[in-house]
């Protein structure tokens, strides 16, 4: 006969199975609830942090390009950890359906209206999971999601206003590669600017100046460039809008235009 381990406890119709199964149900139920609730918490909080990381990766990426273009030094090379996805090199020169590129038009010291067309390329990490798509184009850090509307401007280009003088600098940077690259892990972005800065315009004289972006089919980085120009970064008060994507700004007394080619040449 079974003896009462507590003096007074009637142990009749205890059952070391039922009790087994028991807790065996109830550590399931835990391990399910942390599965299914936990974890994907868990990994989305893995991918924002994956997500920031490029963020600062990419403005490191670019700071090194404007070091790059402002110095006299040919080369340079960014080392960074990429997290939860790769970064991938897009000529300025592809003419598919992932080209993107500025148009501005101005008059000449002759009078005459002019249009200049600008291919950007850009270095661009996209997230394997969580459809990011953080890109380095024309000078600035741009962030969008693929399944997603609209999109933020990360860091600003090196484009200028001075408006005591009545004078718009803007910098176009294409960036060129011979071959289509791609990196993850630990990637060396090698970079090269052999040719000096072409100044494209340098003109005088008050006149109104037209910007146009023509953002590529996949990632349409619109509404960040949208957001800068016609906020108060660059012009007090913004360009002031004129069509889709396009904008304009009257009364400059002075507009100067560079274009810097940069090539990758590994990663």
């Amino acid at each position: 006969m079974k003896r009462n381990w507590v003096k007074g406890m009637n142990d009749d119709g205890v059952s070391e199975a039922i009790g087994f199964i028991l807790i065996f149900t109830i550590v399931v139920l835990g391990i399910t609830i942390v599965t299914l609730y936990g974890y994907p918490l868990l990994q989305q909080s893995q991918i924002g942090s994956d997500e920031r990381i490029m963020e600062q990766n990419m403005i490191t990426l670019q700071n090194d390009l404007k070091i790059l273009t402002l110095s006299n030094v040919p080369y340079r090379d960014t080392t960074m950890g990429i997290s939860g996805g790769s970064i991938f090199v897009l000529d300025s020169n592809r003419t598919d359906a992932d080209n993107h590129y500025f148009q501005v038009w101005y008059n000449n010291n002759t009078g005459a209206w002019v249009n200049e067309t600008f291919s950007l390329g850009a270095l661009r990490f996209i997230s394997s999971q969580g459809q990011a798509a953080i890109s380095v184009e024309n000078g600035a850090v741009v962030k969008r999601y693929q399944d997603a509307e609209g999109s933020t401007m990360v860091a600003d280009p090196r484009w200028f206003y001075d408006a005591s003088e009545d004078a718009l600098v803007l910098f176009f940077t294409e960036i060129e590669a011979d071959d289509a690259m791609s990196g993850d892990g630990i990637a060396n972005i090698q970079m090269s600017m052999l040719d000096p800065p072409e100044v494209v315009a340098d003109v005088t004289g008050s006149q109104t100046i037209i910007i146009e972006y023509f953002p590529d089919n996949t990632f349409d980085y619109s509404t960040a460039w949208k957001n800068y120009l016609m906020g108060s970064t660059i012009v007090e008060g913004g360009f002031t809008p004129d069509g889709d994507n396009r904008y304009r700004s009257p009364n400059v007394s002075r507009l100067v235009i560079k274009k810097y080619t940069v090539k990758i040449e590994r990663i």
